[in-house]
């Protein structure tokens, strides 16, 4: 089992329709056949943030879909592309972990073909 968590810095993207964002993530959190348990939080650390975590065994699909669904969304995505970071844990957890998606291009990406 892996946790993909995304997490959003909603300070990052003006005009970030924090509602629609949460609606979309209760809707990829209801697809009992990628999810197996999800917690949502939200805090203030050197600027407010939201963190998405799922558990899956198909880490793969699941990351498919969270980027079908929110980073190629016309109205979604640019805000997620500019405020938002991705990360998958590994079998044993997250010491050893697999950056999926940053929203600083110099952030280096692990392929999700690890996943």
């Amino acid at each position: 089992m892996r946790a993909l968590s995304v997490q959003v810095q909603p300070q990052r993207a003006t005009g970030l329709d924090v509602d629609r964002l949460v609606a979309a993530f209760d809707e990829i959190a209801a697809m009992a056949d990628l999810v197996s348990h999800h917690q949502f939080d939200r805090g203030h650390h050197q600027g407010a943030y939201l963190n998405f975590t799922f558990g899956s065994s198909n880490a793969a699909a699941l990351w498919r879909r969270i980027r079908e669904r929110l980073y190629e969304d016309g109205a979604l995505g640019p805000h997620m592309r500019a405020a938002s970071m991705a990360m998958c844990s590994s079998e044993a957890g997250w010491d050893d972990y697999l950056q999926l998606y940053h929203f600083d291009p110099a952030v280096p990406l692990d392929p999700d073909t690890s996943l």
